[in-house]
Order: structure tokens, then sequence, then C-alpha cells
């Protein structure tokens, strides 16, 4: 009896030893984003503010070790990117919410060592490129300098193996042409190591697209899908369509060829093809 008793006991202590060290880990990982959060918040800011030309507000950040366990998850809210001169106090950029996923080492590097970006995603938000009649685009924002610096200074480190973008809006005008292409209600997602010079980046995008030029009007938000497989070679700027599936409503397209850009221009060497249609697949 008294054996009995004695090994009740000791099960008793350890599974409240036990207990007592998961909650102390829980409150210490619940902690942490508090004793982190401005800090990465400095890092973003003063990232945003060295490398753009722009006015960039956002309204709270929050971090968490739950949410995507076992990376660190910083979300910021209400992000918008409102231009300088010459396109002074349009938007050109906002979301409802931006979602980082990091590796929880880097929360205890330093200010100067870089944050290790895993994952990046968006929701409800607009994206929107314009042309003046200069030919000048509001997203060319990015500061620009004469010194070629030694070594980099971001507080970011791009390490991304996937994003994705869900409910995006995207208009493209040019004031020169009076052409807009506007691309709404977009859900596109992809993955593949950035952190590589080449890669394969395998997406998936549905968006409705609407084309006009002046003021004559082509496409109506028209349903498109693609599943697609790009090719990245990140030295040489070329982009290779790979695998690929997509609808143009209910017509069946596939392509093939790259994209590569050279100093100031690009060269296309691009094929189309319909695998099977229908004359109501084709008029749809």
């Amino acid at each position: 009896m008294k054996k009995e008793k004695k090994n009740s006991s000791t099960g008793k202590k350890i599974l409240k030893w036990s207990f007592s060290i998961i909650l102390v880990l829980l409150i210490t990982l619940s902690m942490i984003p508090f004793l982190f959060k401005d800090k990465i918040v400095t890092l973003v800011s003063n990232t945003i503010n060295n490398n753009i030309n722009a006015k960039v507000t956002f309204k709270e950040a929050d971090l968490s070790l739950f949410r995507n366990f076992p990376f660190a998850s910083l979300r910021v809210n209400d992000v918008t990117v409102i231009n300088k001169a010459p396109f002074l106090g349009d938007t050109l950029f906002n979301a409802k919410k931006i979602n980082f996923t990091l590796k929880l080492t880097s929360l205890f590097n330093s200010v100067e060592e870089p944050l290790e970006i895993n994952s990046v995603s968006m929701a409800n938000g607009a994206i929107n490129i314009l042309f003046n009649k200069e030919s000048i685009g509001n997203f060319d924002i990015a500061k620009k300098s004469n010194v070629i610096p030694e070594s980099s200074e971001s507080s970011l480190s791009l390490s991304i193996n996937e994003y994705a973008l869900e409910n995006i809006d995207f208009v493209f005008f040019d004031e020169t042409s009076q052409l807009k292409l506007a691309v709404d209600s977009i859900y596109h997602s992809g993955k593949g190591s950035f952190s590589n010079d080449i890669l394969d980046l395998d997406t998936k995008t549905t968006a409705k697209i609407s084309f006009e030029m002046e003021n004559v009007n082509y496409l109506k938000n028209v349903d498109v899908k693609l599943d697609a497989v790009l090719g990245i070679d990140l030295k040489n700027a070329t982009y290779t369509f790979k695998e690929n599936k997509g609808y143009i409503n209910q017509l069946p397209l596939e392509f093939n060829g790259f994209i590569q850009l050279i100093e100031e221009n690009q060269l296309y060497d691009m094929t189309f093809k319909t695998p099977t249609s229908t004359f109501k697949n084709l008029l749809a």
C-alpha cells in the first residue's frame, strides 16, 4: 500500500512539474511578441524610409508566435503608399493587411542584422499604376543614389518561399494613349525559393479583366484563370513560361516562350494555342 501511494505521489509531482513547465513556456511565448514588436516595427519603418520616396502609413503591427508556428508572424494593418510629386496625393498602393512570416531566430538579431522573411501575403487592397503625358510612371518611387554601397544595409532579407494575393485590384492607365487595363478580384499564389538566382515559380491565379482604349471598351469583367510554372533567371532577368493551363471565360489557352528585360527594353518570344475548343467556347 505504501509503495502504491509513493508511486502515485511521484506521478502527481511529475505531472505537476510538467504542467508548470508547459505553462511557463506558453507565457514566455506570449510575452515575446510584446518584447520584439517595437523593434520589428522600427526595422520595417527604417527600411521603407531609407529606400522609398513616398509617404507610407500603417495603423498598427501585430506580432504573433502562434499564428504560423514554427514561424513568427508579423501582420501590418491598413497599409497605404501615397505618391509625392509629380503624382502628389495619388494612392499607389493600399492593403487592409499584409502578413509576413519570419524565422524565430531572426527575432534575436541586432538592429543592424536583417530579418529573414519566409513568406508574404496581402489581402483586400489595390495597386494603381499611372503613366502621365511625359511618360513618367508613378511606381518609380525607389530613392536614387549615385553612391554604390560596399555592403547591403537593408533591415529585411527576402528569403521568400511563398507569397499570396487575396482580393487585390490592379489598374494600369496611360494618359498618352488613353489605355486602361483593370484586373479585379485577383487571387494569386506562388511558391518558389527566391533566395536562388534560378528558380521555378509554381503559380495559381484567378481574376476578372477589363480593357479599354480611348473610351472604347473591348473587355468587361472577363473571367481568367491560369495555373503556370514560371522559370525565373534573376541574373539574366529572363522569365520563361513552362507548364501552364489557362482559361479566358471558357476558352482554354496555353502559351509558351519567354520575356527578357534588357537595359531599357524588353525581348519577347511567345506562342499561344488553344488545345481543345469549340465555337461555343470561342464565342464566350
